[in-house]
């Protein structure tokens, strides 16, 4: 009996969405909200709640639109088309930071949302915020499902355009530096970076550069830029520590000498080095504990302002420096880790699922998880070869089961 009426509840609330939908498509709104307020009172669902709010967005009824699309996510915290929809509306008013904010959470349960990659990438550029901006443009071209749109092909055409002129400006680059030439080496990296900021490479050489020029405060910028872009290149974190270390900004040294350990754990020499520097630099930390408050406010402000890498790094060096409350931060940073990358989240839960699976033998139910993988993730990478082969195992079992 309770499966039936599950069933009477499904096929009730299709019924009213279309119903909706195709007044909603012929631009009745008036007539769509009278439907789907019909249905909500009774049975509370949060696509009715969603499609409730686009109505009254259409409606120019700017507070029940919130107000609808705040039930839907209360009762569906992964509606991600509500949170998309939120910062739509508050874009349009101007709100640029809380739109760039409710986008970001949208792309947590759904990343491959090529449309709300595209109003981060305008969001961000609109903030001059070049480097933000570039990076979910390239999430449009990777999840845009119509690669025949004029809007596709422009933004396609010039970011390509932008990439290769980069790359041989970065050639040019590397051969003049190679010369000992570095100031031809600097001005052709610069303009590596002016058509694309997002290039790890230009970032190291044009910061190493600066450090041979003692100019410490403009080779911390580039390296730092090249650590979001390579998070995991352990080499960045040694040079950002000797730099804050020879500028006596003891604070930042020791936050990443600290992380440079972590790194180098398997190299005695790196490791016992590097320990040492912290042990000399931890007194003069304990002398002035008003350093420390200082990266929790620059954290906050770089928050405010939709500057999440930036954000993350000082949130790492408050935790770091105050490790009494690191616990309390370590939620936060992960939050806003999975903001900007929430494919690997997704990747490994979909793994978890779709193993879940195939070991039940559930092949066609096992399948489109393991090709969420593959779209989320890029030919390159190991998790890409791994889904592949799990997607043909299926298809395998399912061709052996119907022969």
């Amino acid at each position: 009996m309770e499966e039936e009426n599950k069933r009477y509840i499904n096929n009730n609330k299709e019924a009213v969405l279309s119903n909706a939908q195709k007044q909603y498509a012929q631009g009745n709104y008036a007539e769509a909200l009278k439907i789907l307020l019909g249905t909500v009172n009774t049975s509370p669902d949060s696509e009715i709640y969603l499609e409730i709010g686009n109505c009254y967005y259409m409606l120019h009824q700017n507070e029940e639109a919130l107000e609808s699309w705040s039930k839907a996510i209360k009762l569906n915290p992964k509606n991600s088309r509500a949170y998309s929809n939120m910062g739509n509306l508050y874009y349009r008013d101007g709100q640029i930071e809380k739109a760039i904010s409710l986008w970001l959470v949208a792309l947590i349960s759904r990343p491959e949302d090529a449309n709300t990659s595209l109003n981060l990438a305008i969001a961000f550029n609109e903030k001059n915020m070049r480097f933000e901006s570039i990076k979910y443009f390239e999430k449009y071209i990777k999840y845009a499902e119509d690669k025949t749109s004029q809007e596709y092909l422009k933004v396609k055409t010039k970011l390509v355009h932008c990439y290769n002129v980069a790359n041989q400006y970065l050639t040019f680059g590397v051969q003049f530096q190679s010369e000992n030439n570095d100031k031809k080496a600097a001005a052709c990296y610069f303009k590596s970076l002016a058509n694309y900021p997002n290039l790890s490479k230009t970032n190291l050489n044009l910061g190493s550069i600066f450090f041979a020029d003692k100019n410490l405060d403009l080779a911390i910028k580039y390296w730092k830029t090249a650590m979001y872009i390579e998070p995991n290149y352990d080499k960045i974190y040694s040079n950002l520590a000797i730099s804050y270390d020879l500028m006596k900004k003891f604070d930042y040294a020791y936050c990443y000498y600290d992380r440079y350990m972590n790194y180098v754990i398997n190299n005695k020499e790196e490791y016992a080095k590097a320990n040492r520097r912290l042990l000399k630099i931890k007194p003069y930390l304990n002398e002035h504990p008003e350093l420390i408050p200082k990266h929790l406010a620059l954290a906050n402000t770089h928050l405010a302002n939709s500057e999440f890498n930036e954000a993350i790094d000082e949130f790492k060096n408050y935790s770091i420096l105050n490790p009494a409350e690191k616990q309390k931060y370590k939620d936060i940073i992960e939050k806003l880790e999975s903001y900007l990358n929430p494919e690997l989240s997704i990747i490994k839960s979909c793994f978890e699922i779709g193993n879940n699976l195939l070991t039940e033998g559930r092949f066609s139910e096992a399948k489109p998880y393991f090709w969420r993988i593959m779209k989320l993730s890029s030919p390159q990478y190991l998790e890409f070869t791994k889904a592949r082969a799990k997607y043909a195992q299926c298809e395998k079992a399912e061709a052996e089961i119907s022969v």
